[in-house]
């Protein structure tokens, strides 16, 4: 089914007269340019000190190699701990906090790989020496055994296979990062104490110190002080409004100070009282409008924190940390025509951004599609349906029902924004959903700068 404005609400249709250019999105994350800079400088700094050093023995094929490789992990290791800080000041580096987590994902197996990596090229050396492979990689091997680096390995091996196992539940993985730190700390001192370029070259020194510094910082401000630093307000609960059998609405009313936000963005809610839950904070999409008093974040219930929020009582406390993310109309503004895909419970932020269009006097040519296994778990489309009529803007909505429609594809989307091309497309919704009708974009020749997505999964 679709929903139209009519076109005589409006005396021009969107497209007559001059149209400008969009800004240009850009193609790669943000991120990935801090990591190439991070990156360029260590191997720079590196060279150059190695350069001015006098032999300190055969370099080549295994030694350079394996110091290089263990500073670039070490890098790598302060990026990530740098784009997970969870700070509203850091988090445009990355281009949202929902990027740098994607990002950190991505970089830890990296970083661990490289840290084998550099174990494995000392492994020729130690051969040639006469020494045994056990003072490299077991604790306790002899008196010359490297034990507190070997142990150091094997924690990170153990965190990286936890960390990425599928079938951690959030609470758990959430603990887990309480243990990086002091990982890292351990992975970095083998490399600050005993790297002999790193100890001869003061400004490779004073680099990797620093790399340490902002990763250390970076883990302390979110596992120890992020509850007392960060942007907190403090809410009430309004009440909770059941949805459907696993969705609510979560309604919350500022007790002083009210948060100021935009639309499409996401924050992590405590409950300060909670102490099965220790104080843990969990992230939801704001699906409320930016100009309403009362907060208001839609729920899908699948774990223990999520089902206990169905049971608040009126006047609960609960503490707001944010806004975070970069999903949102307003980071976009060049692009005055949006097609919008959100799949079950990823609709929530375009439940916010539609809200809001109904007050914000910016006309934009929108198509917005709710996809659904069934009607029953579409609860927001009256909702949708109503705030389309009223929206400043001109929306097309479509609740696409997938039994009975099929899977919805890239090339029926385009299909019914044609002959128009000068759009962006915005997903929200599960990673398998989002990667899939990226890839389908991509193929269908849409410019990956016209694609803005946002999967919402911490971990």
């Amino acid at each position: 089914m679709t929903v139209a404005r009519p076109a005589a609400e409006r005396a021009a249709t969107p497209g007559n007269g001059a149209t400008r250019r969009p800004g240009r999105i850009a193609t790669v994350s943000p991120g990935w340019w801090v990591v190439l800079g991070a990156l360029l400088v260590t191997t720079g700094l590196w060279a150059v000190g190695r350069a001015g050093m006098a032999d300190d023995g055969p370099l080549w094929p295994w030694r350079g190699p394996g110091m290089l490789v263990a500073a670039w992990a070490i890098t790598l290791l302060a990026v990530i701990l740098l784009a997970t800080a969870r700070s509203r000041m850091i988090e445009p580096m990355f281009g949202g906090l929902d990027r740098a987590v994607r990002l950190h994902r991505r970089l830890g197996p990296i970083a661990v790989s490289l840290i084998v990596a550099h174990v494995a090229f000392y492994i020729p050396p130690t051969i040639q020496m006469g020494a045994s492979i056990g003072d490299l990689v077991v604790p306790f091997w002899s008196p010359d055994a490297r034990t507190f680096d070997a142990i150091v390995l094997y924690a990170l091996l153990a965190w990286t296979a936890l960390a990425y196992t599928r079938r951690l539940r959030y609470e758990g993985w959430l603990s887990l990062h309480g243990f990086m730190g002091p990982i890292f700390l351990g992975a970095s001192a083998h490399s600050l104490l005993e790297g002999s370029t790193i100890l001869a070259f003061e400004p490779l020194r004073f680099w990797m110190w620093l790399l340490v510094l902002v990763g250390m910082a970076s883990w302390a401000y979110r596992v120890v002080f992020h509850r007392w630093l960060a942007p907190r307000f403090r809410y009430k609960v309004e009440r909770v409004e059941p949805r459907s059998g696993d969705t609510i609405d979560l309604v919350l009313r500022p007790r002083d100070r009210r948060m100021i936000y935009e639309p499409g963005t996401f924050v992590f809610i405590r409950r300060p009282g909670d102490a099965a839950t220790g104080g843990e904070l969990h992230p939801f999409s704001i699906s409320s409008s930016p100009a309403e008093r009362n907060l208001r974040l839609s729920v899908r219930m699948l774990g223990d924190f999520t089902r206990s929020l169905a049971s608040l009582p009126a006047g609960e406390p609960i503490e707001v940390f944010g806004p975070f993310g970069s999903f949102t109309p307003h980071r976009y503004a060049g692009y005055r025509r949006l097609v919008c895909l959100g799949a079950g419970i990823g609709i929530t932020p375009f439940l916010g951004m539609l809200r809001f269009e109904m007050t914000n006097d910016d006309f934009r040519r929108i198509w917005l599609w709710y996809v659904v296994r069934d009607a029953e778990n579409a609860p927001y489309d009256a909702e949708i349906r109503d705030g389309v009529l009223k929206a400043d803007s001109w929306i097309d909505y479509d609740l696409w029902i997938t039994p009975d429609r099929g899977r919805l594809t890239a090339a029926q989307v385009m299909a019914a924004v044609h002959p128009l091309d000068d759009y962006a497309v915005m997903l929200c919704g599960r990673p398998e959903f989002v990667g899939d009708m990226v890839r389908q974009f991509l193929a269908a020749g849409l410019p990956r700068e016209r694609l803005i997505w946002e999967d919402f999964r911490f971990n």
